[in-house]
């Protein structure tokens, strides 16, 4: 039976990549570690994982322009590149790691429960790349060639211990490129959010902000590099958002050591 596409109303079905074809031509990582949900851990030879939630309208058309638009800015970072980051790049960038959120979501299925990303946030990313409401994003940079894909839903509490929502951490390994993307939804209007607080580190020497834009031009890379363990352990920017209760693990792949 044919199912309708995340970002419209066409059948779904074209081979999306979780990573795009233009990462793995530019880096062989090898056989990855995949882990979705409560699943068993599966060591998946091929790298180029692809995901049969968009349609071909807009896999080969809007998606592909913002590859496009961003293998400049997002192809430096990965090689190791130092650069700057104007706010239109910022924005650009922004956007391409919320629609690479918003595939990873919907490998929970189309039909799962828990898929984080409203219909209404998916359609306003294709018509105008728009970035959903409470999102915040960084940038960092990882000390070795890295390929990975994290994600995590939480629920959020007031101080009164009341549910008042739900948030999702999805956190993106390219190269040398980093990005942690971290969006909030209510669950009634108007409520009052407490200040979103993480763990504690050195995430100002580590993470440089590209959402919502707060300088007009940012340098990358940061002060402070992630390592693979350590004291500096990428391992600890994934875990920074875990002051709650832990809902729904979304996807897990990172190259086989």
């Amino acid at each position: 039976m044919p199912t309708q596409c995340i970002f419209c109303d066409n059948n779904s079905g074209s081979k999306e990549h979780l990573w795009p074809k233009w990462i793995h031509e530019r880096k062989d990582f090898g056989p990855l570690n995949f882990k979705l949900g409560g699943s068993e851990k599966k060591v998946i030879p091929d790298p180029e994982i692809t995901v049969k939630t968009v349609c071909g309208f807009c896999n080969n058309g809007w998606m592909s322009d913002l590859e496009a638009e961003n293998i400049p800015t997002i192809g430096s970072m990965l090689q190791d590149v130092a650069i700057p980051l104007d706010e239109a790049q910022q924005k650009s960038v922004a956007a391409w790691i919320v629609k690479t959120a918003m595939v990873s979501d919907s490998m929970k299925g189309r039909a799962a429960p828990n898929q984080f990303y409203s219909r209404d946030e998916r359609v306003k990313m294709r018509i105008s790349h728009e970035i959903p409401l409470r999102t915040l994003i960084w940038i960092a940079r990882m000390d070795g060639m890295h390929l990975g894909n994290f994600g995590t839903d939480f629920a959020l509490f007031s101080p009164q211990k009341e549910r008042i929502g739900m948030g999702s951490v999805t956190t993106i390994m390219a190269g040398h490129f980093v990005t942690q993307a971290v969006s909030v939804h209510v669950e009634k209007e108007n409520t009052e959010i407490p200040e979103l607080g993480c763990k504690m580190g050195n995430w100002n020497e580590s993470l440089v902000q590209t959402w919502p834009i707060q300088k007009p031009t940012v340098q990358w890379p940061p002060k402070v590099s992630f390592t693979n363990g350590g004291p500096q352990g990428l391992a600890y920017l994934m875990d920074r958002w875990r002051m709650g209760v832990e809902v729904a693990k979304v996807i897990r792949a990172t190259p086989k050591a």
